[in-house]
């Protein structure tokens, strides 16, 4: 597992961050993710609107 440290000085809270990336993170296919989501996503909202009364 490689992890990547990035270390900056930030102005606005006056201290030094630090972030750990971590690379198998950053090799996930955000379009396939996103799309299975909005597949989820699609599929609660249709039972949602069943309950909702008609107007």
């Amino acid at each position: 597992m490689e992890k990547k440290v990035i270390k900056y000085w930030s102005d606005i809270f006056k201290t030094e961050i630090t972030m750990t990336v971590d690379e198998r993170l950053n090799k996930i296919d955000e379009k396939k993710l996103s799309s299975k989501k909005l597949q989820v996503a699609n599929e609660q909202l249709a039972k949602i609107k069943d309950f909702l009364p008609k107007r």
